[in-house]
């Protein structure tokens, strides 16, 4: 039988029954790849895949491949884990100077380097017989490569020579983890967006670090709402939970204390009797004076300067540079200098809308989006970026777009039609609350016919 060519449609319904969803950008990539599985696996309707997935373990695992992207290194990140060993760890081991171990988990561990990561900074410091490190991953084949802890040049590409001479084998162009790292972290089979949390039986509850980076971007609105709280509830009081720049931001959905800092957002759950409110709030993480590990990777950011704010004029003179690339068709390099600019200045709204607007421009809708969200968190009252976050959204999450735009609509009816819109002074508010109001109808029209 001569199949019909890749189904965006049936690659929704495969992402659905593994847990997870798709972002309107790739959709057609993985319909592609899922087209790929059933060619390879000489499976010829949509239904025969559909029913084999979850019974038939190498089928499923072969989707979850094709839905996500398998990019990890050692390190990767390194601004995160330069947080964690000057910041996170440092403070933990002031809260529970006597006591059990500290937990750490590794949500979406993949083929082990992020726990394995964990382990080694911790041996760094002398304090591998004080953590416990737990890790978790949908994928059972990456498991089982985790487990062996076998792995190639690619994967130790930001790992120093003297790290791999002592914590690695080096054999025929493959490198094997210590057998002491790798006693140290127990992998689990876990579909965080089907799986309940948190479970105390299976001992994933009570965590003090929670490292939950690049998963949650695959997963429904809905979802990550639900596992928001779940996360909150897994952790102890005064623990910390890490996502990725890209991943969506949770503060909406829990009670954590939330702060931004060159590293990215950072989540705690603070224990009741300090806890201010439930709402979040900004404050960079400050900085220890600890020298840090020689070998371990670590990041050009740096905390904020407490002394300066979003408006210097260092930010503002980055920002025309960034604009101007933009302005010359180039907003890759545009998204680039961004980047680097909110390594310095990450309280800086108008480097993270500039960020957002490249990486729109680029195509890539994902980053950009968590760029925008980022602007709306520190100021919720932006017209431009709840504009652009709408645009963002309105094909993969048309509600969150409506609010969004339906925010930039009510910022620009509070203005004089005639005042230059903030961040975009090219727009008038008029002029903005027009185009907020087509992009309002056109999904409102998509979602009715849908209805219908």
């Amino acid at each position: 039988m001569t199949r019909r060519g890749p189904s965006v449609e049936l690659a929704e319904q495969v992402a659905g029954r593994v847990g997870l969803s798709l972002s309107a950008s790739r959709k057609e990539a993985v319909a592609t790849a899922i087209e790929r599985v059933m060619v390879r696996r000489c499976i010829g309707e949509d239904r025969s895949l559909l029913d084999r997935l979850g019974s038939d373990e190498n089928l499923t695992d072969d989707v979850i491949s094709a839905v996500t992207v398998a990019e990890t290194h050692f390190f990767r990140g390194p601004e995160q884990f330069e947080l964690i060993r000057q910041t996170i760890l440092p403070e933990l081991l002031r809260r529970r100077s006597d006591g059990p171990p500290l937990r750490f988990w590794s949500l979406g561990c993949a083929t082990g380097e992020e726990p394995y990561s964990l382990a080694i900074l911790c041996e760094e410091d002398g304090l591998l017989d004080d953590v416990r490190i737990d890790a978790a991953d949908i994928s059972r084949r990456a498991l089982a490569a985790a487990k062996t802890a076998e792995y190639g040049e690619w994967a130790l590409r930001n790992t120093g020579p003297r790290l791999r001479q002592r914590y690695f084998t080096s054999c025929e162009g493959r490198f094997r983890l210590n057998e002491r790292l790798r006693r140290q972290v127990d992998f689990a089979h876990l579909n965080l967006g089907a799986d309940a949390l948190p479970s105390p039986e299976k001992r994933l509850a009570d965590f003090d670090l929670i490292l939950c980076r690049n998963v949650l971007v695959y997963l429904e609105a809905s979802a990550v709402r639900r596992i928001a709280r779940q996360l909150l509830a897994c952790l102890s009081d005064g623990g910390w939970l890490l996502t990725a720049p890209t991943d969506p931001p949770l503060w909406k959905y829990a009670p954590f204390e939330t702060s931004i800092t060159p590293a990215g957002i950072v989540y705690r759950r603070m224990a009741p009797d300090t806890r201010k409110s439930s709402t979040a709030y900004v404050a960079p993480v400050r900085r220890q004076t600890r020298k840090p590990a020689a070998g371990i990777p670590l990041a050009r950011a740096r905390a904020a300067d407490p002394r300066k704010t979003t408006g210097d004029d260092p930010a503002k003179a980055i920002a025309r540079q960034i604009r101007s690339r933009f302005d010359l068709g180039e907003p890759r390099e545009a998204a680039r200098l961004a980047a680097r600019a909110i390594e310095r200045h990450p309280l800086s709204a108008e480097l993270h809308f500039l960020e957002g607007v490249s990486r729109m421009a680029s195509g890539e809708t994902d980053a950009a989006t968590a760029a925008l969200r980022r602007v709306a968190y520190l100021d919720g009252k932006l017209a431009a970026a709840q504009f652009f976050l709408g645009v963002c959204l309105k094909d993969s999450d048309p509600q969150a777009a409506l609010r969004a735009l339906e925010n930039a609509l009510s910022s620009c009816l509070s203005r004089s039609p005639r005042e230059h819109v903030q961040l975009m002074p090219e727009a008038t508010a008029g002029h903005l609350a027009q185009r907020a109001r087509r992009e309002i109808a056109t999904i409102r029209r998509h979602l009715g016919s849908e209805a219908g």
